[in-house]
């Protein structure tokens, strides 16, 4: 994702769920919206005026709700007790993990992006528009990209460099490393460390990755978090872990002894997609929220806030024009990777999903 709140605690909201019209996904009848933008995004994941900037620009009340914070958590306490249902979520935009998009699809409880309220959807980073689930980015629209990479202090580690993720497990930083809890990261980045690429996942490679996950925990060499390795750093309880990039740029505002490095082994690259569930009423307005925040000078603000890499194209000569501390953040590799860097980079390939069930059973257990 996070972040004090989390970036990846959701909100159970099935208790007001409805049922409202057609489950079908496709994109047609998309009437005008006349009521509120509701909006369920993970926390400290927009900056403080494009909400308002929106409401002023079109006319429709935004309720933007910071409460999404685990994606395997939403499938369990809102999408399978509603979208499983045939009844609505209460909302018109959700912003879940790539991989949850892909499994909210199959199971079809998307509807299309309205692309006739959406010109700026020719804003899309081509790189984002190819993905095998939903290529052309029809049924979602990219909110923020991270790299989950390793954060560490210098002065808890010797002074050594921690660039590799086979050195978290050394016997130097027993007890100080932390893992995220999110499986494909954590398992992904555990199987470049053993020869695996996470990017053709099979079962055997992560169950390897997994097995030494489990003896690491049973060693007492490594703690799981979600987003309070921020914290962690912070007060000196990790002296290294495994970290998403936008957190810890922001933590470096106030903490700049802190490093984040990309691997040598490798980073996972992931991103969280803006998508309208089954049955929200309000798909024209979804629309209109995702037009405003594709275009560049707006995806520029939410970028100098939130400082993930944007998937919007035009971001990086906006926040040149800007100037200052937006000029600096333009220069940024972690934002803006070079084409060596992305080279490093894996997206988790996608296992059926009663493989993954299971390796995520696994990786649960592992992590309580």
């Amino acid at each position: 994702m996070s972040l004090h709140l989390s970036r990846r605690r959701f909100l159970a909201l099935s208790a007001a769920a409805v049922a409202l019209g057609a489950c079908r996904t496709g994109g047609g009848d998309v009437p005008d919206f006349s009521g509120t933008l509701r909006i369920l995004n993970w926390s400290d994941y927009i900056d403080p005026e494009t909400v308002s900037r929106f409401e002023q620009a079109m006319g429709i009340p935004v309720d933007y709700v910071e409460e999404y914070s685990g994606n395997e958590e939403a499938f369990e306490t809102i999408f399978e007790p509603t979208l499983g249902r045939g009844r609505s979520t209460g909302y018109d935009i959700i912003v879940p993990t790539y991989w949850a998009v892909a499994r909210m699809l199959e199971r079809d409880w998307l509807r299309q992006v309205p692309l006739e309220r959406v010109p700026n959807h020719v804003n899309i980073e081509p790189a984002y528009l190819g993905m095998p689930w939903d290529r052309g980015a029809r049924f979602h629209m990219p909110w923020q990209v991270g790299i989950t990479g390793i954060a560490y202090n210098p002065a808890l580690t010797g002074g050594r460099e921690i660039r590799r993720v086979s050195q978290l497990f050394e016997p130097s930083l027993r007890g100080r490393v932390g893992m995220v809890t999110e499986m494909r990261e954590t398992v992904g980045l555990v199987m470049l460390t053993q020869g695996a690429d996470p990017s053709r996942a099979t079962k055997a490679a992560a169950e390897q990755a997994l097995d030494r996950l489990q003896a690491a925990k049973n060693d007492g060499q490594i703690r799981f978090t979600a987003d309070e390795f921020v914290d962690a750093l912070k007060s000196g309880q990790f002296a290294a872990c495994l970290a998403w990039s936008g957190d810890i740029i922001q933590l470096q505002q106030e903490r700049p002894d802190i490093r984040f490095v990309i691997p040598d082994e490798g980073g996972i690259r992931w991103f969280d997609s803006m998508v309208i569930p089954a049955r929200s009423g309000g798909a024209a307005a979804a629309g209109d929220f995702m037009n405003f925040v594709y275009e560049p000078a707006n995806a520029a603000r939410i970028t100098a806030a939130v400082q993930y890499i944007s998937p919007v194209l035009g971001v990086r000569e906006e926040l040149q024009r800007a100037g200052g501390a937006s000029a600096q953040l333009a220069q940024n590799p972690i934002l803006f990777p070079d084409d060596e860097t992305r080279r490093r980079l894996y997206f988790w390939a996608g296992l059926d999903t009663a493989t993954e069930d299971e390796l995520q059973a696994r990786f649960s257990a592992i992590t309580a």
